[in-house]
């Protein structure tokens, strides 16, 4: 009986112990393995939002990218409407860089870490082991980056080269059009006496018919000589000249040309001829569309 009883005074003992020890809550052992877990799940979770956000910025810049070749596909203006520009394009293609390189460098670190803690645990082995399988993708993601990043670097080259090759043909094709339209609207006039013009080759007699006892033919017409020498002649742009000065402002002046007298402001009198210090042109379109030669010859 007191064998029992001393049995059953030792009981309470023991339960007591139990509850003290589990009132002092995990063993330093349990609460290093956490802190391992821990360790690995952050580091791992933080190497897997760095390589997704490279991704991408990666995609993004590809799609930029995409953008921006169609204007030089259809040979067009890189100022098409929300066109990409390349140095933009470059500007994240150097943040990818940089972030790539650090990815790289974090990779680093955190296979120095995991090997650490390979050394230190005994109970994480096959956590360290997953982490490491993972490290090794990861790896492999960051050399694929890599090489995208080169043929990206490459596509936006290219992409400015050929931009500045078709800003130069852009800018040769202008300066074609501008002399193309100045060489279109350019007109050449002249006035002078029937002798000073017929002398400069400008003008000639045709027709006329001899009369008996006088010297010379009579009715004789002034026209345009078949071959001008334009050197002789003032030039000017049609679309901006509105006033051709006259040489005598108390002559009066016959055109020998087809212009059309009707675009001029002040109408020629009865006989077509013109007067004053000049002449002003109403409508050049029309007054020019007879010919661009205007050869006034003072009467």
């Amino acid at each position: 009986m007191l064998r029992y009883g001393r049995r059953g005074r030792r009981l309470p003992f023991v339960g007591l112990a139990l509850a003290g020890l589990a009132a002092c809550g995990p063993s330093q052992e349990i609460q290093r393995q956490l802190a391992e877990l821990t360790a690995i799940s952050e580091e791992k979770d933080s190497l897997v939002a760095q390589v997704a956000a490279n991704t991408r910025l990666m995609s993004d810049i590809g799609a930029e990218l995409a953008r921006a070749q169609v204007p030089v596909a259809e040979a067009g203006a890189q100022e098409a409407a929300g066109a990409p520009d390349a140095e933009a394009i470059l500007s994240n293609i150097r943040l990818l860089t940089t972030r790539v390189t650090e990815s790289e460098d974090r990779l680093v670190e955190s296979q120095r870490r995991i090997e650490a803690l390979g050394r230190e645990s005994r109970t994480q082995g096959t956590k360290i082991a997953e982490f490491q399988k993972t490290i090794e993708e990861f790896r492999a993601t960051i050399e694929s980056q890599k090489e995208t990043i080169a043929s990206l670097t490459n596509q936006v080259t290219y992409l400015q080269e050929e931009n500045t090759r078709l800003a130069s043909v852009n800018v040769a094709l202008a300066d074609t059009m501008t002399a193309m339209e100045s060489r279109v609207a350019s007109v050449w006039y002249v006035a002078g006496t029937k002798e000073e013009l017929i002398e400069r080759g400008v003008i000639t007699e045709e027709g006329g018919s001899r009369v008996l006892f006088v010297f010379g033919k009579r009715g004789k017409t002034l026209v345009p000589a078949r071959e001008l020498d334009l050197s002789v002649f003032n030039v000017a742009d049609q679309r901006y000249l509105t006033e051709i000065p006259l040489p005598d402002a108390a002559s009066q002046y016959t055109v020998v040309t087809r212009q059309d007298l009707t675009a001029l402001e002040t109408p020629p009198d009865e006989k077509g001829r013109v007067s004053g210090a000049s002449i002003r042109i109403a409508d050049p379109a029309r007054f020019w569309a007879g010919g661009r030669v205007l050869i006034l010859v003072r009467a």
